[in-house]
């Protein structure tokens, strides 16, 4: 693939920290891929916050620092910052349908930047917008 394939959602990367976490091993499999450059993925800006608040003091400097780093020096990534554009859309799409803010963001910056589908392991994602597509890891891994 080319371009940018995906937007992945925050739960995808929690999930692929956690073996305990339902979808792991499907979530590892997305991510390797993506970091072999099979396809290319977004991320917004509020998944990089949500991330940053799963981790405890003592994995900041050996874990989340080099997986920011990473992140954001991959070639394979695209960390999406929000702007005026995206953030009044997430406020439209925040208003009209039950998606929570964060949610709203995520799709609305995914929208505007064009890719055609988002990643997540929540199924309510699909039915409560549609926006973009929703897929699971299990069918991209």
């Amino acid at each position: 693939m080319s371009g940018l394939d995906a937007i992945v959602d925050t739960n995808v990367f929690v999930s692929a920290r956690n073996p305990q976490e339902r979808g792991f091993a499907a979530c590892r499999k997305l991510l390797d891929r993506l970091d072999r450059g099979e396809f290319r993925a977004v991320i917004s800006t509020v998944t990089i916050a949500e991330l940053r608040a799963g981790f405890v003091p003592e994995e900041v400097p050996t874990v989340w620092r080099p997986m920011l780093t990473h992140l954001l020096t991959s070639a394979n990534y695209r960390v999406e910052p929000v702007g005026p554009e995206i953030a009044e859309r997430a406020g439209e799409l925040r208003a009209s349908s039950r998606l929570t803010l964060p949610d709203s963001i995520i799709v609305a910056t995914g929208q505007l930047v064009g890719v055609p589908i988002l990643v997540s392991q929540d199924k309510e994602l699909g039915r409560q917008q549609h926006v973009l597509p929703v897929r699971s890891p299990f069918d991209l891994a």
